[in-house]
């Protein structure tokens, strides 16, 4: 049995990134003293990354002192804590409040279950527009412009966040020109968004994985990839992916790559002792410890490949992948396994470089935190913590994609899958 961690990225943990929640809860100092005790414990005994000095803890929650005391609510106490966990310049460390931990348990949220964007000369448009959520039910579309919160100009998003069951009032121009208010109250909506497959064109479908977190559906994700099969072109689309789970990502490689390929590993300190004590080397090259790791049978289970039982067959179409900058942790190491092992053609910006194996444990007082244990390194010896992958098509990020605005990613793989072809038809190597 294959080692089987959580592998979640900070974007995964937020839900719905830009969805309205409620308001503040108020933190007693004793709440934030548990909390931080809960906190120090884990990252003195159990946090660890090859590169990070966690003895540094102390020093940095010091410099964080006077924002810590002068917190008042849960969200506060929440951004000065991981003010002082970036200090530590690595990823998969973060506390999240009590309302944040139960979105991700729960998968959902209370607004009004839109995704919006700031967009300049314009205002703030809804770019997504949650199903079941009061928005759909009241009839905003994508696209529709925010001008007003109960009569106000906007001012960001204030005004639209708020406790279940309240009401606002927003005033929304639709494209046509026109304004209208429309009344709103406020619900809980489910944040989840199931893997989806679409026809790009007669020879391309597009698979797109929203998450390897908790929500991620394998029996879903099996069902979609039956049907990409027909296709000889597969776009996969692992943009603002978060991660998630290392069993999920090891289903969805199980569609591309064999049960017996490698495609990483992950590097304890475990790994690192043994290799030190063995060797007599220096153990501070997490590349060489981790190729050195793959002739011993001892460390199989933190080889990362292919779900070990899987007799999924092999989609043997052309495969492009589209990441962002909000790739990261498990779409990074799928995204560069499917590149190394396949050959499949990245599209899009760098990825976020944020890739280690974590837990989330208990901080107490409805507080959970995040830390990393284990570093990752792909079968090719590269390191992906802090550095990303560049992809082989790059294409300039932008802020903000209207809807109804060409996606240059999916043209880009359109064109890519019509040169391939070509190659095919003349029997070109």
């Amino acid at each position: 049995m294959r080692l089987v961690r959580a592998l979640v990225g900070l974007v995964a943990l937020l839900g719905v990134a830009s969805a309205p929640m409620a308001q503040s809860n108020d933190i007693s100092p004793d709440t934030k003293t548990e909390v931080i005790q809960k906190v120090s414990d884990y990252l003195e005994h159990h946090a660890y990354v090859p590169t990070v000095d966690f003895s540094e803890w102390n020093q940095f929650l010091k410099n964080e002192q006077p924002k810590l005391d002068a917190s008042t609510t849960e969200e506060a106490f929440t951004r000065a804590m991981n003010e002082a966990f970036a200090k530590f310049g690595a990823s998969h460390i973060y506390l999240a409040s009590p309302r944040a931990t139960k979105n991700r348990m729960t998968a959902s949220m209370v607004g009004i279950g839109i995704r919006q964007e700031y967009v300049p000369d314009m205002g703030l448009v809804v770019m997504r527009v949650i199903p079941g959520g009061a928005a759909e039910k009241a009839g905003l579309v994508i696209g529709d412009v925010i001008t007003k919160v109960d009569g106000k100009p906007i001012e960001g998003t204030k005004g639209i966040p708020g406790e279940e069951g309240t009401k606002l009032t927003l005033t929304i121009k639709h494209k046509d020109g026109k304004s209208k208010d429309y009344v709103l109250t406020r619900t809980k909506f489910s944040t989840i968004q199931p893997e989806e497959l679409t026809e790009v064109d007669p020879d391309t479908a597009k698979l797109t994985i929203y998450t390897f977190d908790r929500t991620y559906d394998p029996e879903n994700v099996q069902k979609l990839m039956s049907k990409a099969r027909a296709y000889p072109n597969l776009i996969l689309d692992l943009r603002d992916n978060g991660g998630g789970a290392v069993d999920n990502l090891e289903q969805l490689l199980s569609f591309f790559v064999g049960p017996d390929d490698r495609v990483g590993t992950f590097v304890s300190k475990a790994m690192v002792d043994d290799y030190a004590r063995t060797t007599g080397n220096k153990a501070d090259d997490v590349t060489k410890i981790a190729a050195w790791s793959r002739g011993f049978e001892k460390w199989d289970r933190q080889q990362i490949g292919a779900r070990p039982d899987s007799d999924e067959e092999l989609y043997k179409g052309h495969v492009a992948v589209l990441i962002n900058g909000f790739s990261g942790s498990a779409s990074e190491i799928c995204a560069a396994a499917l590149h190394d092992v396949i050959g499949a053609t990245l599209i899009g910006q760098k990825s976020a470089g944020a890739v280690l194996v974590s837990v989330i444990k208990d901080a107490s007082n409805g507080f959970t935190v995040q830390y990393p244990i284990m570093d990752y390194v792909t079968v090719r010896g590269v390191r992906l913590e802090g550095n990303g992958i560049t992809p082989q098509v790059a294409i300039e990020a932008k802020k903000y994609r209207m809807p109804g605005d060409p996606d240059l990613a999916v043209e880009k793989a359109q064109a890519l899958f019509a040169h391939e072809k070509l190659r095919d038809d003349r029997g070109i190597g």
